[in-house]
């Protein structure tokens, strides 16, 4: 018996201890995980390939957004 078997039967024993009124609100929950899976199953992922074509970045671009990002963080730190 595998984990998902076990955790399945513990579901289920756990459903048959809680009383009838409670059963509308898993019911919900379980409906809301489905359509979380279902939006995510037909979500594609971004393509990103090529995103900085064109854009030639120098030692001295590179230099000060690190000198920028970092001067940031100083003026934050207290």
């Amino acid at each position: 018996m595998g984990i998902h078997a076990t955790t399945k039967e513990q579901i289920i024993h756990a459903l048959d201890e809680l009383p009838p009124e409670s059963l509308h609100k898993v019911w919900q929950f379980l409906d809301s995980l489905r359509f979380k899976n279902q939006e995510r199953a037909h979500e594609p992922a971004p393509a990103l390939g090529g995103l900085l074509d064109g854009y030639r970045f120098t030692e001295e671009d590179i230099a000060q957004a690190r000198r920028e990002m970092w001067g940031r963080v100083d003026e934050s730190t207290p």
